[in-house]
Parts: C-alpha cells; structure tokens; sequence
C-alpha cells in the first residue's frame, strides 16, 4: 500500500482522520482513484468508520477493483482486488460486514480468487464465517487457487479449515493434477489440519498423476509423524508406485528405519525380498540398490521431460500454479541434482509470478544450496526477497550472483534496481 501514500487522503485516511476527509470529499475528485486507495487501506486496518464515510459520503464503488501497481502486503501482491477482499484477508469482520451490506461482491477478488480464498490465505476464521453465512459457495474453485479449502490446508490454517468443513467442504477435490487438500496440509506438516481433514473423509489412499501415494511421500521425506496418521486413518502399505516400490521399500531407501519398523507389520512379505525382516529389507535396499533411475532411466526421463514440457507452456500461459504443479511432479522423479536445482529455480519464479514470496524464498534457498555455484539460483532468491520488499537481502543475493558470473547483465541490473529500492527505502524511513 505504499503508491500515493503521501497523499493527504490517503495520509487521513491511514491516521483515522475523519473531519480531513470530510472536508477533502468535497474538493478531491475520486476519479483520480486515491479514494479508491484510500477504502482499500481503511479495509485493511479495519477502519469501520473511514470505509463508512468513503461509501457514504464520497460514494466510491465498492466493488471497484485496485488500479495501478499491486497492492504487496505479508508477501503477497495483488492486483484486480477489492475492498472486500482486502477486508477478509487483513481486516475485521465488522468491517467485512459493512461491505457486504452495502453491496460488495465477495466473489469479485482479482487475482486472489474471491474474498472467501483471502480468508483462507490469511487464516480470517470468522471473516471465512461471515462469508458462508451470507450464502457463499464453500467449494468456489478458482483456477490458480483451487477451492479455499486447498488454500487453507497448504497454510495450515486449521482454524479455516475446521469452518469450511463445517459448511460441508470437499475434502477430496482434486487442484490440477494431484493436490487435495489432505496432500497440501501432509506437505505443510499440519497435524491439526490433517487430523479435521481425515474425519471429514478425506481419502488417505488417493494416488496422484505419477502414482504416488501420500504415505510414499510420508516415507520419502522421512515424516514418521504423518506416516503414523496415515496408517492410523486406514492407509494402504501394500500399494506399488510406478517402479514396483511399496513405502516400505521408499523407507528403507531414504535410510528411515523408524518408518520401516512402523510399516512392517502392515507390509505384505515381497518375493523380491529373501529375508522378509526389518534388517532384511533394508540389507536388501542397500545392497540391491533399488533406485528406479538404474531401472528404467529411459522411460523415466521421458516422463520428466514431459512434465518440464507441460510446465514450460503452462508459464507461456501464465497459469502458475499449474506450472508450479507440474514442476512439483517432476521433481518428484527427478533425482540428479543439477536437475532437481533447475526445477525449484523454476518452481520459484512460478510463486514470484504468484506473489507467494516466501515459497519463492525457500525454493530459490534450496536451489543454491544444491548448486553453490550457479548464478541463476542468487538471480532467483534476489527475485524472492525483491517481492518481500527485503532489498538488503535482495542485494546479497544478486551480488552471490555476480560474482560467479560477472558479465551477467540480467543480475547487474537487477542489482541495480535492489540497491535503488534498499536507498529509497532507507530515504523514506528518515
């Protein structure tokens, strides 16, 4: 919200200053679009009585969509939106409520998707109530959010997710090719979430676009927590991937005997195996080296380059999130890590596009933490911490960048740029 912000409305508005705005309402034109701002900003801070005063007196639309750049508030960005969207997602429910009433939209949200996914974003409970009491679809999908209940469990936000489930949402929608919300709350590590999800019927033996399930995931990432809740929910371990491999074996691989000892007795004895114990398998993983790469790379290869493919024109498309998605499948498969670097490099620039800061952060993290040495991944984690307005830190990472290549004119000007907003920045808080 920093555009116009020295704007006397917009300052008035900020402070709560009624009689200031009053007595601009009669000499400051709202075509111009600060009044707009302003109502956007008095949403956000849950000022009841300036978004009275901009509805009643000014008389601005309030479904007027925000014009000019993005509105960047706790990482995200957003543009298109509305004053109550903004309201659900930062304000109160008061104010939420004064919207509605004087004819808001709660499905018109830009690029948020409705006011109800800002809610779920931002983990606004009682904002998500009101929204459903006034008649709202619980299960409104959005194409580059899914359904508030995606959005809420990839947050975490248990408080949300128990609301929604209240008014009936569909634990087992599909989101592009293989998230369901129990999928994105394992993924966050939110037993609260998980836990509300499975006793609303969330299926526990949902096998996505690559035939993975989320108990394999589970094993894979060495979650023996999750592991435990699937298998007390009623998961399959005797369910193979693609490869043949059951979530034992994906234990025993990723060297997680813990998991090993809790799947075992719930595991059909393989013929494979020649010693159906928990040394047995694990001797058998280690020294058979049942890594799918060795197996069959020709086929896998092939599907990791159609799924980079499908990716790369999803982005063309700009559908990020399907993109992000996509990448996500890959990397499931792909286990070279030059490889891996340059799908989260992507997969970051996906959440840039999104606005998800903090994705963007962590995947552009873990991409120079698997490639030290490649310029891009510093490019990426600047763009990150750009988005964040974290310029101090945007700079560190594009000079990391430069100086591995130092001709490099995309990072020399994004450097740039990083340095121009850390000064102006600096400039403003004096």
């Amino acid at each position: 919200m920093e555009d116009d912000a020295t704007h006397p409305v917009m300052l008035a508005a900020a402070e709560g200053d009624l009689r200031a705005l009053k007595e601009m309402a009669a000499v400051v034109e709202k075509e111009g679009g600060v009044w707009n701002r302003a109502l956007m900003l008095a949403a956000m801070d849950g000022r009841l009585d300036v978004c009275r005063l901009i509805v009643e007196d000014v008389r601005v639309d309030v479904n007027r969509p925000s014009e000019g750049p993005p509105l960047c508030h706790s990482g995200w960005c957003m543009e298109g939106v509305t004053a109550v969207l903004i309201s659900a997602m930062y304000g109160t429910p008061e104010t939420t409520r004064y919207l509605l009433d004087h004819g808001a939209d709660p499905t018109a949200g830009g690029s948020m998707g409705s006011a109800l996914h800002g809610a779920a974003m931002t983990g606004q409970s009682e904002n998500a109530e009101l929204l459903l009491s006034r008649g709202m679809d619980v299960d409104l999908f959005d194409s580059v959010h899914g359904t508030a209940l995606h959005i809420a469990a990839s947050k975490g936000e248990a408080g949300v997710v128990k609301v929604l489930l209240e008014h009936h949402a569909d634990p087992n929608m599909l989101f592009n090719l293989h998230s369901k919300p129990l999928g994105m709350a394992m993924q966050k590590e939110s037993w609260e979430c998980m836990r509300l999800l499975i006793k609303a019927g969330a299926d526990v033996n949902f096998i996505d676009y690559i035939g993975v399930t989320y108990l394999m995931v589970a094993a894979s990432s060495g979650l023996s927590d999750v592991v435990k809740c699937l298998l007390d929910a009623g998961a399959n371990a005797n369910t193979p991937d693609a490869f043949g491999r059951t979530a034992i074996q994906i234990a025993a691989l990723n060297g997680r005997r813990d998991i090993v000892e809790m799947l075992f007795p719930l595991t059909l004895p393989l013929s494979t195996v020649p010693v159906w114990s928990i040394d047995g398998i694990i001797s058998h993983v280690k020294f058979n080296n049942l890594n799918p790469r060795v197996k069959q790379p020709l086929e896998l290869d092939e599907k990791i380059a159609k799924l980079k493919l499908e990716a790369t024109e999803a982005f063309r498309r700009k559908e990020y999130l399907r993109a992000a998605e996509l990448y996500t499948c890959a990397m499931k498969l792909e286990d070279r890590v030059k490889e891996h670097a340059i799908l989260l490099a992507n997969r970051s620039f996906c959440f840039v596009r999104l606005g998800q800061g903090e994705d963007a952060v962590s995947d552009a993290t873990k991409c120079t933490r698997f490639r030290p040495q490649w310029p891009k991944g510093y490019y990426r984690q600047g763009a990150a911490y750009m988005l964040l307005k974290d310029y101090e830190k945007a700079c560190d990472a594009f000079e990391d960048g430069l100086k591995l290549d130092h001709t490099n004119v995309d990072i020399k000007n994004a450097l740039r740029e990083a340095q121009e907003a850390l000064k102006n920045a600096g400039c403003a808080e004096k």
